[in-house]
């Protein structure tokens, strides 16, 4: 199947989080060394456990995750995401892998947009106060009660405003739209899904079923960016089978991946 134009796909963290396949490991190995035999520890990877049976949509969405990296680097889909969810992953314990094995985005381009307010013009805090996920929920919950207008009078009478942030900013009632029918809690879903939007992007890449049901089933907003699931963006694509994982679950794997 042919696509001429690439899908834009936005990326949550959570696609980040499933995008690794490989956990660290260790294999013992026998050496000899002064006329006596040891056992040494060789360090390397094994492939990640799929979730457990009782989780089959999560298990399903993990296993589509090789197939979306392939399209990624063959070009038939172009992925983004910005700073906001990068906060977010660096709160995940592994955030920061060693290696780039068994990654399914490896050598993949991700493209770095704007976020559709970017809060460092109104809220000044410490890196660690912009992870903290209750900071984000403050700074939606700041988006939804101002009055844009006047907050674009006042900021501009002391610094230039990107025109981007301001035509966001003047439709932030969008923001609003929305996030009717959320919890606090998922204020910054909404608020990744309005940044995809305004990027131009064709769809928001979840595994958040609940966000995905509200805002699909509950919500009942006009989504030029829909959230959808993997699973669901093989099935936009036309795609049914699925890529095999690269690397098996308790299979051995030295600090280049091969096998061994």
């Amino acid at each position: 199947m042919e696509h001429s134009t690439p899908k834009r796909v936005f990326l949550d963290n959570c696609i980040f989080s499933i995008s690794d396949t490989v956990q660290g490991a260790q294999k013992p190995h026998q050496i000899y060394w002064g006329g006596e035999k040891h056992t040494v520890q060789i360090s390397g990877f094994e492939g990640k456990p799929l979730p457990k049976e009782s989780e089959p949509w999560k298990r399903e969405q993990v296993k589509c995750m090789t197939t979306i990296g392939r399209l990624a680097r063959q070009d038939v889909i172009a992925l983004s995401s910005y700073m906001e969810t990068m906060f977010e992953g660096w709160k995940r314990s592994g955030s920061f892998p060693a290696t780039t094995i068994g990654n399914v985005f490896n050598g993949v381009e991700v493209e770095h947009v704007d976020a559709a307010v970017e809060r460092s013009y109104f809220f000044h805090s410490s890196l660690d106060e912009y992870i903290d996920s209750q900071s984000m929920i403050k700074f939606c919950k700041w988006l939804l009660a101002i009055d844009p207008n006047f907050l674009i009078e006042k900021v501009t009478q002391v610094k230039d405003l990107p025109s981007f942030l301001v035509a966001n900013l003047r439709n932030v009632k969008r923001f609003g739209e929305l996030c009717k029918r959320l919890s606090e809690k998922q204020y910054p879903d909404a608020f990744h899904l309005w940044t995809a939007e305004v990027n131009g992007a064709d769809c928001f890449l979840t595994i958040d079923k609940k966000f995905i049901r509200v805002m699909t089933e509950t919500n009942r907003s006009e989504l030029p960016c829909p959230p959808l699931s993997p699973s669901q963006l093989l099935n936009q694509l036309g795609i049914d089978e699925r890529d095999p994982l690269e690397y098996t679950e308790g299979v051995f794997y030295d600090i280049s991946g091969r096998r061994g």
